[in-house]
């Protein structure tokens, strides 16, 4: 688990953007970079496509990720759990654009009121990762606790 359920993000959520990115499992609670944006409202445009950026630098945060993203399957052969809230690649992702969430995806050691910068893999991290460009997506909140988890206020 990569995101805990106690989080406050006040109807800050955005829907307007799809996964494609077929290649493995992706967790919940890290930071998805804009790959491709639509033109206009772009509200069901196909070519509004998130992913976690490999290398932050130049990457445009989008916001944190609220569900998980499957391995795809063919939903022809096996019935779709909708209650576990994964999505699969081709499908709309909710993401959190201002507010704050309880993430371990978190890179380096975090201090309360220390800068969250957008880090590789869609990871939060606590310093800017060094030979590239990234940008401040928030504050950390809180120190890690025991289990890694550290409380992320994002304002994207």
């Amino acid at each position: 688990m990569a995101l805990k359920p106690d989080r406050d993000y006040n109807a800050m959520d955005d829907i307007s953007y799809f996964w494609t990115d077929t290649a493995a499992t992706v967790e919940k609670g890290g930071c998805a970079s804009l790959v491709t944006a639509g033109s206009g409202v772009s509200l069901d445009d196909t070519n509004n496509v998130v992913e976690y950026a490999a290398d932050p630098s130049g990457a445009v945060p989008k916001g944190v990720m609220l569900a998980d993203v499957a391995v795809y399957t063919p939903t022809t052969r096996f019935h779709r759990n909708f209650d576990n809230g994964e999505v699969l690649p081709g499908e709309k992702v909710c993401l959190i654009r201002k507010g704050w969430v309880v993430t371990d995806m978190i890179t380096g050691t975090p201090t309360a009121g220390g800068d969250a910068y957008l880090g590789v893999s869609g990871y939060f991290a606590t310093e800017m990762p060094s030979g590239s460009y990234s940008v401040v997506v928030g504050k950390f909140e809180t120190t890690a606790d025991p289990d890694g988890f550290v409380k992320v206020f994002v304002d994207l």
